[in-house]
């Protein structure tokens, strides 16, 4: 359900604000709710 809460682009994964320094955090692996699914390693 992450990608509902994040609210922004569908074929990138769902990111977050890290509370203790502001960057962004993305899951390691992560099937969204409409099937697509992203790994860290694709990203980097």
């Amino acid at each position: 359900d992450f990608d509902l809460m994040d609210g922004g682009d569908p074929t990138s994964p769902p990111r977050f604000a890290c509370e203790k320094c502001g960057g962004e955090m993305y899951p390691e692996y992560y099937k969204g709710v409409h099937g697509q699914e992203y790994k860290l390693s694709d990203i980097l």
